[in-house]
């Protein structure tokens, strides 16, 4: 999700109280040997600084100088990208440059190998007076106890035209939720932290309802339960809610966009994880069926208990397969043959079994 930095933003950041001390920071980092991927970065930010507020700190640093801006990829990439998160991450890592998917997919990854728990929020940006029609990606992570959020993106630089500008910005280190939404508002009101989410409208028209909801959104036992989730079940989960409250905008279409076809892709991997189980099941099945015919040419009073073994054994897996199949529904069209084939396959089976005595429920 690319996001055009206007320069305008690196002037009106919401101050900070407090700022670590960047150039003891980079003093440490002066020595240190070119990190050759993720798991390296983690264990230098292990080693050398002590407790979530500095190592989210050095990580912030190490971020805003390593990682420049793609101008280039942002700019050409206004269609769904079908890579991976972690392919993102690897290729931003090992190339230096990147668009906000690739900072922030760097962030999470290396504060989930810190123990800190992190989660790539998704969402629009507010720049001067405008809502960015492009999506934006940034990090919550839970430091010392407290969700708080970072813009890793933001802290490398601006862009100036075309061309991007290095210059790092301590400006969205470690904000507060209420600090974070005045430029920055998650898709999924669950990411706001607040008993009141503002909505996308509100956002949108920068004109936040002064009337009182009367009921609560207990956001904290939201992210909990999203957080519990399987990743395509988290997908749906914050569909739903987007759609819930769905106001028309570029930025939020594309993010549903994006969920949408990565519900399909997901359910595409999902029918095909299950089948690729059937079919193991279902050789299983054979593999004993094939024992089973080969005892019977044997004494049968001396192999009858390896026998019984062999059918059973057979008869189980067979079930198992057909169940899987079973739970396979409305699949894809590339699929629908090898499916099919198998059923076929399964069926003819259980036939065979049957003939030997095997009830099935």
């Amino acid at each position: 999700m690319p996001l055009i930095l206007l320069l305008i933003f690196m002037l009106s950041a919401p101050a900070k109280a407090q700022n670590p001390d960047w150039s003891a920071i980079e003093k440490r980092f002066e020595n240190a040997d070119k990190m050759k991927d993720v798991k390296a970065l983690a264990y230098f930010i292990n080693g050398n600084f002590d407790g979530d507020q500095q190592q989210a700190a050095a990580l912030y640093w190490w971020l805003g100088k390593h990682i420049r801006y793609d101008v280039n990829s942002a700019l050409r990439q206004r269609s769904i990208s079908y890579k991976s998160q972690q392919q993102i991450t690897n290729e931003t890592f090992s190339s230096r440059k990147g668009v906000c998917e690739g900072y922030a997919g760097i962030m999470d990854s290396v504060f989930r190998l810190l123990h800190i728990p992190s989660y790539i929020i998704s969402g629009y940006t507010r720049q001067g007076q405008t809502i960015s029609a492009v999506p934006h990606a940034w990090i919550v992570a839970k430091i010392n106890g407290q969700w708080r959020f970072f813009d890793p993106t933001w802290a490398s630089g601006f862009l100036n035209g075309r061309r991007f500008e290095a210059n790092f910005n301590q400006d969205f280190f470690s904000l507060s939720p209420d600090e974070m939404r005045k430029t920055h508002i998650p898709y999924d009101p669950i990411w706001q932290f607040s008993a009141e989410p503002i909505s996308h409208q509100e956002f949108i028209s920068n004109k936040v309802s002064t009337t009182k909801s009367s009921q609560n959104f207990t956001y904290a036992d939201s992210i909990q339960a999203f957080l519990n989730l399987q990743p395509d079940q988290q997908l749906t989960a914050e569909y739903n809610r987007i759609m819930r409250n769905y106001y028309p905008h570029e930025a939020l279409k594309s993010r549903l966009d994006f969920l949408s076809s990565n519900l399909k892709i997901a359910r595409h991997n999902q029918q095909v994880n299950m089948l690729n189980m059937a079919t193991m099941q279902y050789n299983e099945a054979v593999l004993a069926f094939n024992s089973y015919v080969k005892l019977q040419g044997e004494s049968p009073a001396s192999n009858r208990k390896a026998k019984e073994t062999q059918l059973l054994k057979a008869a189980n897996e067979v079930a198992k397969s057909q169940s899987l199949l079973k739970q396979i529904d409305d699949i894809s069209a590339e699929l629908k043959g090898m499916a099919s084939q198998l059923q076929k396959s399964v069926r003819d089976l259980k036939k065979q079994l049957e003939k030997e005595g095997v009830l099935f429920e």
